[in-house]
């Protein structure tokens, strides 16, 4: 799993310090198994603005990231990730020795006969609820995301697979990785009027509706990413003094410990299946340190974003083609006000994988 490649020396042993480790391979060790499993033919992703590549740039909205600074640490430059350089997702493809999985809704018909290695139909602003986002622009809820992926089933796939056979096996062999639900919290959740438990009932309800449809359509192998700490995001704590929103990193707590709890009940229930339950909630609220803290004893800046370079707290969460940003992203924890930098998607996947520390399987 590469460096990225903007990580100038002094952050690198920063870095390494923080993690506890030494080295940092592209693959596992020798004798060390791979998670999950591994030999993954492909992998299809299905979420939000933290791991779309692309697709929001075919669609009628203003959330965008197809443009500077956008994709400064990127190879080839923007390219509609919400960050400087590779996503989660991008790592999670590497790390299993997959191509990145390119944005559905840039690729030709031609191209989607041809590639059998994984999609991305990740859409910004978008979330769980069909509504969510929608005010912005057009955007894939999940059950689009669910709905496209079973177009590319019946569309693309199966005329890439001589038997039905085949396609179960390439399904049962694939990965299929979430990140979706934290719109929802930002559009609708309200801290004075809305209940927790009712509001992430609901929520988990709509979801684990989609990941049954999944199953039903051969999907075997499940990465699920849970909700990061809202309250603790830069357009959140640039209206607090710089302190974590405790109240509504509450409520999104509640929604991840029911979510653990599903998938374990969902396991039961699902033949053959497994999920790789992962805490990105909980590694965020570790690069932030402390909740209160004004000046955080972490080396990154982890209360305000490099994009822009001057942020007042703005209802926007995103960029724009103007913005000024930071020199070096790798000093921050987010690149926008909404989104993390290619450094720390890099060491959650570290934290992940190689670690081991936040990747967890439901049983």
């Amino acid at each position: 799993m590469g460096l990225p490649s903007s990580l100038n020396p002094c952050l690198l042993l920063t870095f390494l310090c923080l993690l506890n480790v030494s080295t940092i391979n592209s693959k596992p060790s020798k004798g060390e198994s791979v998670l999950f499993g591994g030999n993954f033919q492909a992998l299809y992703v299905i979420g939000d603005s933290l791991v779309d590549s692309g697709n929001n740039n075919n669609l009628a909205t203003s959330v965008k990231s197809n443009f500077a600074p956008y994709g400064s640490d990127f190879e080839g430059g923007p390219t509609g990730r919400f960050s400087n350089g590779k996503t989660i997702a991008d790592y999670i493809a590497i790390y299993y020795g997959l191509p990145l999985a390119p944005a559905y809704k840039g690729l030709s018909e031609e191209q989607k006969n041809n590639i059998s290695t994984g999609i991305n139909y990740a859409s910004a602003s978008c979330g769980i609820f069909n509504d969510t986002g929608k005010l912005l622009g057009e955007c894939l809820s999940l059950s689009v995301q669910v709905d496209l992926f079973k177009e590319t089933i019946d569309n693309n796939l199966n005329k890439m697979f001589k038997t039905k056979s085949e396609l179960t096996n390439h399904l049962a062999r694939s990965l299929f990785m979430t990140a979706i639900g934290i719109n929802d919290y930002a559009f609708y959740y309200n801290t004075t009027t809305t209940d927790p438990n009712e509001f992430a009932d609901k929520l988990l309800n709509d979801f684990l509706i989609q990941i049954q449809r999944l199953h039903g359509l051969g999907a075997r192998k499940f990465f699920i990413n849970n909700l990061k700490p809202l309250g603790c995001y830069p357009n959140i704590i640039a209206k607090t003094g710089g302190s974590c929103y405790e109240s509504l990193n509450l409520a999104v707590a509640n929604y991840n410990a029911k979510l653990r709890k599903s998938l374990t009940h969902l396991k039961e229930k699902l033949s053959d299946t497994s999920f790789l339950y992962s805490d990105y909630f909980n590694f965020m609220l570790g690069l932030r340190g402390p909740s209160t803290n004004q000046v955080s004893s972490n080396l990154m800046n982890s209360t305000s974003p490099c994009c822009p370079s001057v942020y007042d707290g703005g209802r926007r969460t995103s960029c724009t083609p103007g913005s000024s940003s930071c020199k070096v992203p790798d000093t921050h924890i987010f690149f926008d006000p909404f989104h993390p930098t290619q450094l720390a998607n890099f060491m959650y996947s570290i934290g992940c994988f190689q670690q081991r520390k936040f990747a967890k399987l439901c049983e």
